[in-house]
């Protein structure tokens, strides 16, 4: 479709607009944005030219923009968004830019492209939020999951094309500006970020002021600054863009993707800008939020639409850290986006900043870390972990919290939505930890129905060994076998999980699992069992085991080896495994 013909089908006639068929090389006109403060000033403009096909069925406006910030700055992460106009006329969004780039020349998506999206139909009803009251999609187990995996693989892809040895096309970095994040909270965060095209930037924005200072607009405005609210309150993440066009509830900003989420949710805000920082590789603006108002609805190639009548879904998350005395600040308060890509690992960037920031030392430490995740129409998931270790706080890595937010709201059977998470982490300033140092057997030959006694030597810091008796019953099905008794720790062993089947299953599968201050001896006995409609049925009869096999039904259990385990509380943190083998002799006659 000629992008005449598209701009005739979004606005007939309309003569605010500009369409790509009427411009002309050498054309001057100006641009709308904001340098500082929170009103847009213009900067003038020069038409290049025009990239025709840029993008499938797309063109792009090449301009040279000129203002003394520019001329110093060059392509500036933060001004996606700013509206073009030539003859006062809107043309598009200022939105592409080269990397490295000497020339502050700029590409522009044309508006008929970013109109044409206001057309797209939404799946949920007007005013209501995927995620919050409006049901989530299902997605199947096979199908391709909105995770932040798949979104990085298909943006990373997205930009491969435009690579050359002369530098990138690409858009103009969204600078998504963190404050209060930990050194390592933020590298971790910016290193899953980089494939969606998102500068993760620490300190270059704040969280705002708590409230709207009275000069604030009320209204986003053509050239106004922007971010979209990933993070809010004690840490703060903000994605800084331009809006380009306004109107009643519907907003067009950035000229591309933020991440190409397509339909999303997420809490936008007006913007204050502190600065423009010129940088040889990508200039940006140091921003911050100043009014909370509307949410991100769309997030699409030529745009992201903005609904100002909309509330976006967030979720609060406190993290308190006990057992560090004198520190200014234990409790951490947060409320993040619940948006599902990127929800689990904006929780767990809170968790390792509150941690590392509240209690950075290095020496031995023992830990509890308690996860409980509040689920709308659902008992709270709870979980609780235990490590000791001597490098300190910063070895926990992984909490719980992380792993539920992302299996639940990724689950396959039913919506669901989070409503808060606490996780409360205590710290014991000490090696309290034991390992398993070696395993005998008591008997190298036991009696079927008679019971193997293993003595289990653990090895403990600053103190000698302590030796641990385990009973474990021999059953007579293991008559003249020879049998493998492994001996480890509970959070080596694997509990036996069957695919879950429904959400119910999914969330008793995520708080299934052996003490982590345990010794969990196993040992394989003959014969199998099935994993079966969510649970696991063990040592069936063969004659069941044959109606149960897939290749009988599409309903069919997965077999599973049977196995007996037997749990010993050691009463601190166990590390280690160990094998023995024991002979079981023929029952007699």
């Amino acid at each position: 479709m000629a992008s005449g013909s598209l701009l005739a089908q979004t606005r007939p006639s309309d003569p605010r607009y500009l369409d790509v068929s009427e411009l002309r090389p050498g054309m001057r006109g100006y641009g709308l944005t904001v340098m500082r403060g929170m009103r847009p000033e213009r900067f003038d403009v020069e038409v290049i030219d025009v990239v025709h096909n840029f993008r499938p069925h797309a063109d792009l406006v090449l301009i040279r923009p000129s203002h003394p910030v520019l001329e110093h700055a060059g392509t500036v992460g933060g001004m996606s968004g700013s509206p073009i106009y030539i003859n006062d006329r809107l043309i598009g969004a200022y939105a592409y830019g080269w990397e490295f780039g000497r020339d502050p020349v700029a590409g522009v998506t044309p508006i008929a492209q970013m109109l044409a999206e206001l057309r797209r139909p939404r799946r949920t009803p007007p005013g209501l939020m995927p995620g919050s009251s409006a049901p989530l999609p299902i997605v199947s187990e096979a199908a391709e999951r909105a995770s932040l995996d798949t979104l990085s693989r298909r943006n990373t892809a997205a930009r491969a094309p435009v690579e050359t040895a002369y530098g990138s096309l690409v858009p103009v970095s969204t600078p998504m500006s963190f404050s209060g994040l930990s050194r390592t909270a933020f590298a971790h965060l910016a290193e899953a970020l980089a494939p969606l095209g998102v500068t993760a930037l620490q300190a270059a924005g704040g969280g705002g002021p708590a409230t709207a200072p009275s000069d604030a607009p009320t209204r986003y405005e053509a050239g106004g600054a922007l971010t979209v609210r990933m993070i809010q309150g004690d840490i703060s993440g903000n994605a800084g863009g331009t809006v380009t066009w306004a109107e009643g509830n519907n907003v067009l900003a950035f000229g591309h993707p933020l991440a190409s989420g397509g339909e999303t949710a997420l809490p936008t805000a007006i913007a204050r800008v502190m600065w423009i920082l010129a940088s040889e590789r990508r200039s940006f603006k140091i921003s911050e939020p100043v009014r909370n108002l509307g949410a991100l609805v769309q997030d699409r190639g030529p745009a992201i639409i903005l609904d100002t009548q909309s509330t976006a879904p967030t979720f609060p998350v406190r993290v308190r850290v006990i057992g560090v005395e004198g520190t200014p600040h234990d409790d951490w308060n947060v409320t993040v986006a619940a948006w599902r890509p990127l929800a689990a690992r904006l929780t767990g960037s809170v968790i390792e900043t509150a941690i590392e920031e509240t209690a950075s030392d290095m020496g031995d430490v023992a830990w509890s870390v308690r996860s409980r995740v509040r689920l709308r129409g659902r008992q709270p998931v709870e979980v609780t972990e235990l490590g000791s270790g001597a490098e300190g706080p910063r070895a926990i890595r992984g909490v719980a919290a992380n792993e539920v937010i992302a299996r639940a709201l990724d689950n396959a059977f039913a919506p669901v939505a989070v409503e808060g998470v606490d996780v409360e982490v205590r710290l014991r300033w000490a090696r309290e930890f034991a390992f398993v140092r070696s395993v005998s057997l008591a008997r190298a030959e036991v009696d079927p129905g008679d019971e193997a006694e293993l003595r289990v030597s653990l090895g403990r810091y600053g103190q000698p060994p302590e030796m641990r008796v385990i009973r474990v019953p021999i059953g007579r099905e293991l008559a003249g076998r020879e049998v493998e008794l492994e001996v480890a720790s509970g959070s080596d062993t694997v509990p036996d999980l069957a695919e879950p089947e429904s959400l119910d299953d999914v969330l008793r599968n995520l708080q299934t699992r052996y003490p982590d201050d345990a010794l969990v001896v196993s040992m394989k006995l003959p014969g199998q069992g099935v994993t079966l409609r969510g649970r696991v049925v063990p040592n069936l009869p063969s004659s069941a085991l044959d109606l149960l096999r897939p290749g009988a039904s599409t309903d069919g259990g997965e077999a599973l080896q049977n196995m007996r385990r037997v749990v010993v509380p050691i009463g601190r943190v166990v590390l280690g495994r160990d094998r023995v083998r024991l002979r079981v002799r023929e029952v007699r006659r």
